[in-house]
């Protein structure tokens, strides 16, 4: 039997358990108080522990040999000693519940704090299903495994000890002697933390792995069935759920090994105690009252150092989930040099001898390109897939840098700008429609005071008015996750809306009407001929039909600039515009 509870899992290089130990700290210092309170009222409860011992050896002692002895005050103390740990429990319970709660919202909001202002190239690789897991499901998961070890110990750990001392104070040479099998305690646990802790690390890989593959099925369903792949997905789900379920097992029972070998550790030393309680006893003619007490004290606290071995493996799975949820708040922050701020942008833009060119990638995505936008003109950039139209979009909103060359926004480097206020003079409509699980208007409105009547004005610009009154609530609709209700052209639609609302100076349409039917386009189109003269419009277009009245029309091709003009001047200059044009209407 041992009297100590077992060691932690070592930490190592792998596994940096003590930073990750300290930075978990740091959610829960603000709220140390509700910690504080946690631990003095297990006190309390703790302080009761010896009691019941000491209460056997009175009955035993005196009950037994004194005829006078009361017996009815026996049932009386013992019931006020487990209402008064009872109270003391719940206590514990309630008030490091608080903290626990408190502490996980803080550790959400810092996570999704890490996400918002991570580096555009982060997006690359992490996957909506991960950050989702990361940011919601692990905190709670971390903090409940934790939270749930030092429940463990205050519940168990302190009458533990105080127990322990009770135990010295009636026969320090026995109970030190309990103590002999603590080292061998030890190298056993380490040795089952060190399996958990690779196992725990496998399950939680793979456990990623799955709800990446639940969110591709539910992102991607409309594809999955127009390609009759549901048995194709069924089985990789399959293959990634057997391998969950191959590494969970192997980890429960890595862990499973840790009671029955600290119990069997444990028998040991409490046989040869109790053989050597009994041989004292019947050489120093000890009374059945003090043996009863010892061993009632031996036994309850070795039952309370039982769930103590128990205590390995969730703080090791708590610190190996922690350890991929971490591993988000330390992802690369967006740069953000800039330290001047655009009071007023008329919406001048000019690229010089701009060059980009991807991790990996064969060739530059923009090879020494010049543009200029002028103020209050519409441009369009058009050319083949890969041409760098989209890329131009990506440096102008400061989510890259170009390698050479510089952008100027109204004469000024925008690199030299704050990215907030950069990004303030933009209102962006991409082809990859993103709404949000709100309302119609909240959409719209998003991230702006919600104006009523800007809100008719954007809707019926969008020509999506007369939709909207015939929705149930109207404005206040829900559209269901990135507008899951609405269909295609009504999702593009509402997005334009949103852009016109925001009124930025700078408007990017990148296909914006591609989804839209003839008469909507045109209503559309006819909007924004409003605002010409007032803003500066930025239209990629495949469809060369809908960029004939822009006042400047870019040709790319290879990341580089073809040719420049308007509608007519280009045609009548028979090169690669014409020729586009020629195709598209298949002359």
């Amino acid at each position: 039997m041992t009297a100590a509870t077992p060691a932690p899992p070592a930490a190592d290089k792998s596994t940096e358990l003590g930073p990750i130990a300290r930075r978990l700290a740091r959610f829960v210092k603000p709220y140390r108080g509700g910690l504080a309170l946690t631990i003095l009222a297990y006190l309390g409860a703790a302080a009761t522990e010896p009691m019941i011992p000491t209460l056997i050896k009175t009955a035993f002692g005196e009950g037994f040999s004194n005829q006078a002895f009361a017996v009815w005050w026996v049932p009386a103390v013992l019931i006020g000693l487990f209402a008064t740990r009872g109270l003391f429990s719940f206590l514990g319970q309630y008030l490091f519940n608080w903290t626990l709660s408190r502490s996980v919202m803080d550790f959400r909001a810092a996570l999704l704090e890490s996400l918002l202002r991570a580096d555009a190239r982060v997006f690359t690789s992490l996957q909506p299903g991960t950050a989702v897991t990361k940011v919601v499901n692990d905190p709670q998961q971390i903090m409940t495994l934790l939270g749930g070890t030092v429940i463990s110990v205050l519940r168990d750990g302190l009458p533990a000890l105080a127990m322990l001392g009770y135990l010295i104070y009636l026969n320090w040479q026995l109970t030190l002697l309990s103590l002999i099998t603590t080292p061998l305690m030890v190298v056993v646990m380490r040795k089952v933390n060190a399996r958990v802790r690779k196992m725990g690390t496998r399950t939680y890989d793979a456990q990623l792995s799955l709800v990446n593959k639940v969110d591709d099925v539910t992102r991607a369903w409309r594809v999955v069935r127009s390609f009759d792949a549901a048995e194709h997905e069924r089985q990789s789900f399959a293959q990634r759920a057997r391998e969950v379920q191959r590494s969970a097992l192997k980890t429960s029972a890595a862990g499973a090994l840790a009671q029955p070998l600290s119990q069997l550790i444990a028998s040991v030393g409490l046989s040869i105690i109790i053989c050597l309680a009994l041989l004292q006893a019947r050489k120093t003619q000890t009374g059945v009252g003090e043996f009863a007490a010892f061993v009632t004290a031996l036994l309850l606290l070795t039952s309370r150092l039982r769930h103590l071995s128990d205590l390995a493996q969730p703080i090791t799975n708590a610190l190996v989930v922690a350890r991929g949820c971490l591993s988000l708040m330390d992802t690369p922050v967006e740069p953000d040099e800039g330290r001047q701020e655009l009071a007023e942008c008329h919406g001048e833009i000019e690229i010089e001898n701009v060059e980009l060119r991807y991790p990996q990638a064969e060739r530059p995505a923009l090879n020494g390109l010049s543009l200029a936008f002028k103020p209050g003109q519409t441009t369009a950039l058009v050319g083949s897939s890969g041409a760098g139209k989209s890329s131009i979009i990506h440096l102008l909103l400061g989510f890259g840098r170009p390698d050479a060359g510089r952008i100027l926004l109204d004469g000024v480097d925008i690199q030299q700008l704050k990215k907030a206020n950069l990004r303030r003079q933009f209102a962006v409509v991409s082809q990859d429609i993103v709404l949000f699980d709100a309302s119609v208007a909240d959409n719209i409105a998003y991230a702006q005071p919600r104006d009523p009547a800007r809100l008719e004005q954007a809707l019926r610009a969008a020509h999506l008015w007369d939709f909207v009154q015939t929705l149930p609530q109207g404005l206040d609709t829900t559209i269901g996750a990135n507008g899951s209700k609405l269909s295609g052209g009504q999702r593009q639609r509402l997005a334009i809306a949103r852009a016109l609302y925001k009124d930025a100076p700078i408007w990017v349409f990148d296909e914006a009407t591609s989804a839209l039917d003839t008469e909507s386009e045109r209503a559309v189109q006819q909007a924004l001929d409003l605002w010409q003269g007032r803003k500066t419009l930025i239209v990629i277009a495949h469809r060369l039909s809908t960029i004939r009245g822009a006042d400047a029309i870019h040709v790319l091709g290879d990341g580089r600039l073809i040719e420049s003009g308007s509608h007519a001047e280009l045609l009548a200059r028979d090169g690669a515009y014409a020729a586009m044009v020629r195709a598209q209407h298949g002359e």
